[in-house]
C-alpha cells in the first residue's frame, strides 16, 4: 500500500524576493518575448511547487500554476488550478497578496487570455465532457465571487466560462458521444483538485507527483492547500422573559418613573434649549452629504410662488465652494474625520484607522507603476542617441535584433502603466448613444482612483 504524505500549504504573502519567483517569472516571460522561445512548463510547474512550500499560496503564483498544469496535463490540470483560484479568492480575498485591486484583476485576466488561447488548440472528444463540466461549475462560482465585488468584467472569466460551456455543448450534440459516466480519468495524470468548506476551512489539493512516481509503491506526496475559513459566531444571544410582577409594583414604579421624568424634563428644559455648540458642529461634520431635489421634488416647488430669488446667488456660491475643492477631497476629509475620532476617543478609532489607512495603501497606484511612462521614454530617448551617434560613424550600425529588443523594452514600459489620457481616448471613440463599455469604465475610474490617493499620499508625506 502506498504511503500518502500530506503537505498542507496555506496562503502566503509577497514573494518577489524569493530566488524561485524570479527564476518562474523570467521562465513564463519567454510567452511575450518577440523571439517566442519554449517555455519549461515542467520547470515552471516545479518552481511553483516549491514556492507554495516556501512561501505559500498568493494569486500569481497560483495563475502561474495554473496555465502551466493546463498546458501539462490539459483540462484536468486546467481543474486542478481553478479549484486552487475559488478558494483563494473565494475565502481570501481580504489577505490576497497582491493587495492592489487593478494588480489582481491584471493577473486574472492574463490569464484567462491565456487559458482561453490554450483550449482552443485543444483536441476534445466526449471523454472530456466530465472535466469541461468542472470546468465551467468552478468558473460560474467564480465569476459569482467577482460578481459580489463587482469585478466580474475585468477579470474576463464570464468570457472563458462561456468557451468551456460552447464546447461541452459541441460535443453533447456530436453523435458518438456516451455522456459524462462514459468518461474516464487517468489517474497517473489527474490531480483532483476539492474545496472542502467547514471548520477545518477550504482545502484544494495542488498537485501529485509525476505518473512514474505515483505508481511507484514506496510514497506519495499529496500536496493540500489550506484556506482560513471565515469565523462563525459563537455567541448565541438569547431574551429572557421577563418575570411577571404584582399589579400593586407596577403602578408604584410606573409613578415613580413619571415622577423622575417630570423632574428630569422640568431641570433639564432650560439644557435642551441651548444645544451645545460643539455637539452641533461634532454631529454636521458626521452628516451624510446632502442631496439634490428629484425631478418631481423640483416639479411640486417650482409651483409654489415663495421661492427666493436668493437661491440662484446661494447656488454660485455653492460652485465656487465646490470649485475649490482638490481632487483628493474625500481623502482629505476621511483623513480629518479620523483625527477628529482619534483625538475623542483613542483606543476604540485605533482599528478603524488602521482598517481606514489599508485600503487607502491598496487602493493608490503602485509605486512600480509610476515609473512605467518615464523608463518607456528614456529608453527610446537612448535608443535616439544612439542612432544619431551611428550617423555621425561610418560602418557603425545597428542590428533588426537588438532595434527589436530596445523597442519591446520600452514597449513593456509603456504597457506597464497606461496613462488616463489614453484611457479616456478609448472611451471617447464609443458611438454617441451608446453606452460606454462597461469594463473600460470601471478601469478608467479605478485608474482615476488610485492616481487620487496617490497624490493624496504624496501631499501627506510633503506635509510632515
Amino acid at each position: 500500500m502506498n504511503d500518502i504524505t500530506p503537505h498542507k500549504i496555506k496562503t502566503g504573502g509577497d514573494p518577489r524576493t524569493l530566488p524561485d519567483y524570479a527564476a518562474l517569472r523570467d521562465e513564463l516571460s519567454k510567452l511575450t518575448h518577440p523571439a517566442r522561445p519554449d517555455v519549461n512548463w515542467q520547470y515552471a510547474e516545479r518552481l511553483c511547487l516549491s514556492l507554495f512550500e516556501q512561501n505559500g499560496v498568493e494569486l500569481q503564483t497560483a495563475a502561474w500554476y495554473t496555465l502551466a498544469r493546463t498546458h501539462l496535463a490539459g483540462l484536468s490540470g486546467l481543474n486542478e488550478g481553478l479549484a486552487i483560484l475559488e478558494a483563494l479568492i473565494g475565502h481570501q480575498w481580504g489577505a490576497l497578496w497582491p493587495q492592489p485591486v487593478h494588480a489582481r484583476m491584471e493577473i486574472l485576466s492574463g490569464l484567462s487570455q491565456r487559458l482561453q488561447q490554450r483550449m482552443r488548440t485543444l483536441l476534445l472528444n466526449d471523454s472530456d465532457l466530465c472535466q469541461l463540466y468542472r470546468a465551467e461549475q468552478l468558473l460560474t462560482g467564480l465569476c459569482v465571487v467577482l460578481q459580489r465585488l463587482e469585478l466580474k468584467h475585468l477579470s474576463q472569466f464570464a468570457a472563458l466560462r462561456t468557451l468551456m460551456h460552447n464546447n461541452a455543448a459541441r460535443l453533447e450534440n456530436s453523435d458518438n458521444t456516451s455522456g459524462c459516466a462514459g468518461a474516464t480519468i487517468e489517474p497517473g495524470i489527474v490531480l483532483p483538485a476539492t474545496v472542502m468548506n467547514g471548520s477545518g476551512g477550504a482545502t484544494s489539493d495542488l498537485a501529485g507527483r509525476p505518473p512514474e512516481e505515483r505508481r511507484a509503491p514506496d510514497s506519495t506526496a499529496k500536496w493540500v492547500y489550506v484556506a482560513q475559513a471565515e469565523q462563525q459566531a459563537n455567541i448565541e444571544v438569547q431574551a429572557a422573559m421577563p418575570a411577571p410582577v404584582k399589579k400593586l409594583q407596577s403602578f408604584a414604579a410606573g409613578m415613580c418613573t413619571m415622577l423622575v421624568v417630570s423632574v428630569a424634563t422640568v431641570w433639564g428644559w432650560h439644557t435642551l434649549l441651548r444645544p451645545d455648540p460643539l455637539q452641533t458642529q461634532l454631529a454636521a461634520s458626521l452628516a451624510p452629504l446632502p442631496a439634490t431635489l428629484t425631478p418631481a421634488q423640483l416639479d411640486a416647488l417650482r409651483q409654489r410662488s415663495s421661492l427666493s430669488p436668493a437661491i440662484i446667488t446661494q447656488t454660485q456660491q455653492q460652485l465656487a465652494r465646490l470649485d475649490k475643492l482638490p481632487p483628493d477631497w474625500n481623502i482629505v476629509w476621511s483623513r480629518q474625520l479620523l483625527e477628529q475620532a482619534q483625538t475623542l476617543w483613542p483606543e476604540q478609532a485605533k482599528p478603524l484607522a488602521q482598517q481606514w489607512q489599508q485600503q487607502l495603501t491598496a487602493a493608490s497606484m503602485p509605486a512600480e507603476n509610476l515609473s512605467g511612462w518615464y523608463q518607456g521614454i528614456t529608453t527610446l530617448h537612448k535608443l535616439s542617441d544612439r542612432l544619431n551617434g551611428l550617423d555621425e560613424q561610418k560602418g557603425k550600425y545597428m542590428t533588426v535584433s537588438e532595434l527589436k529588443s530596445v523597442v519591446f523594452s520600452a514597449m513593456q514600459s509603456f504597457h506597464q502603466s497606461i496613462p488616463a489620457e489614453e484611457q479616456l481616448r478609448a472611451l471617447s471613440q464609443t458611438p454617441a448613444g451608446k453606452p460606454l463599455p462597461v469594463a473600460d469604465r470601471t478601469q478608467l475610474e479605478m485608474h482615476l482612483k488610485q492616481l487620487a490617493a496617490r497624490y493624496a499620499e504624496i501631499k501627506q508625506q510633503a506635509s510632515k
